[in-house]
């Protein structure tokens, strides 16, 4: 087992680090420098197997699950309820990460008597748009030190297939989830 120890400043005050004895590796804690070479059991008596964790693989699984459930329950809270037969929106967004065409689509997805209690609402937020700003942010980075736009040659006609560009693109649909709307699905089951 490594021993931890303490690094001090200059003038002899602790600097609360520690390294471990044997490959002086940093540590922000006694705990974690003692334990660096060394077998390291988490509360539940499992074994940690990742090096810079404080738990099992297992305790935190569960631990990140429990945040995630928490934090969907205060958007589902939060959020207004609509019923599957009002929604007159595009895409829905399910619990499974997967975005689908329709709430019956959504459902179809899960075994009999296991499907969701709701899906959430999707808005189209649309391709974003280039500009014209960021493509001469780009360009000059690589550029001489000093370089800027009027070093560079074509601009106008940049920016007017800037402008055509955005145009034509502006009809296509890219999805996001509305955690603002929740659609009930128990009158689709």
């Amino acid at each position: 087992m490594s021993e931890a120890v303490e690094l001090y400043k200059k003038d002899g005050t602790t600097a609360g680090i520690f390294y471990c004895s044997e490959c002086r590796v940093v540590y922000g804690s006694k705990d974690s420098a003692q334990y660096c070479h060394s077998e390291r059991l988490c509360a539940c008596g499992n074994k940690i197997d990742r090096k810079f964790y404080c738990q099992c693989s297992e305790c935190d699984r569960v631990e990140r699950n429990a945040k995630e459930d928490a934090r969907e329950a205060e958007r589902f809270e939060k959020a207004k309820k609509v019923q599957a037969s009002e929604y007159t929106g595009g895409m829905v967004f399910g619990r499974d990460d997967q975005y689908y065409e329709s709430v019956e689509d959504a459902i179809d997805q899960y075994l009999e008597g296991q499907e969701p209690e709701y899906v959430w609402a999707c808005k189209d937020v649309g391709v974003a748009e280039a500009s014209a700003e960021s493509l001469y942010e780009n360009i000059l980075e690589n550029m001489w030190e000093d370089a800027d736009v009027s070093d560079l040659y074509g601009v106008d006609e940049l920016e007017v297939a800037i402008i055509a560009f955005n145009k034509a693109n502006e009809g296509i649909s890219v999805w996001e989830p509305d955690y603002s709307i929740a659609i009930l699905t128990d009158e689709v089951v």
